[in-house]
């Protein structure tokens, strides 16, 4: 399992301080009583598990605490996006991690779109949820590196962007979205394809000083926390290329 980013999490102590209520939404029993034990000795022990979150009730009994809520996606996804709204809407410092079993770029964006702090294939180890939930209580964003390659089919079918010359014509790129200028979409079009700011940098005959200034304007401007969070919303808001100019 390949995660978003490369951010390491703080000591297992550090999270385990702050007051939490892990709730554990899983329809399969067999696998939510394993997940149960898994988490039972780490900072996310379940106080609630159930087969579907109507099992539970009122979410009133967890005020003054974060919830964590880990929630299986796989068998209705868009009724689980619609209940993370929901949640996220009336408990905004809820933290939501969706379980499925394979990723689809249209659910990934659903997902993100719903307030998911943390998109994850039922397949990865203990170790890596637990990481996994370590970075979510620390405020990031864990969506799977493979999507990237998703978003890149969804946005070149035909055509790899990486291979659009440095010199675009910004009549190419469509009109820009939420107050970009055309570098920063178009920028915004290299992160899309996982470019690092080296590779950003030379493509553009620009600095790396000056590329990190543009993705920091880029994230301020959508409201996004990282690169994965930008390249996921430019998936769905960006105009599709209009193909890749001749030089």
């Amino acid at each position: 399992m390949e995660l978003a980013r490369s951010v390491e999490p703080s000591s297992g102590e550090h999270v385990a301080g702050r007051s939490t209520k892990t709730l554990l939404i899983e329809p399969n029993a067999l696998l939510r009583e394993g997940l149960r034990r898994i988490l039972a000795e780490t900072a996310y022990a379940p106080s609630a598990a159930a087969a579907s979150l109507d099992e539970l009730g009122s979410m009133a009994a967890f005020d003054g605490s974060t919830i964590v809520l880990i929630i299986d996606a796989s068998r209705d996804h868009e009724e689980t996006c619609r209940q993370a709204k929901a949640l996220k809407d009336t408990n905004s410092g809820a933290k939501i991690v969706m379980l499925i079993e394979q990723y689809d770029i249209k659910q990934v964006i659903a997902a993100f779109q719903a307030g998911a702090d943390a998109y994850l294939k039922k397949s990865i180890s203990h170790e890596v949820l637990v990481k996994s939930l370590d970075l979510v209580m620390l405020g990031e964003a864990i969506f799977p590196g493979a999507i990237l390659d998703l978003l890149r089919e969804r946005e070149a079918p035909g055509a790899h962007a990486n291979e659009v010359p440095a010199a675009e014509d910004p009549h190419d790129m469509g009109p820009p979205a939420k107050g970009l200028s055309v570098r920063e979409t178009v920028i915004l079009r290299c992160l899309m394809d996982g470019d690092s700011n080296k590779i950003i940098a030379r493509k553009f005959d620009i600095t790396e000083a000056t590329v990190k200034v543009h993705v920091k304007a880029i994230l301020r401007k959508i409201q996004a926390k990282n690169r994965t969070q930008a390249a996921i919303w430019a998936a769905s808001h960006l105009p599709a290329s209009r193909g890749t100019p001749t030089s």
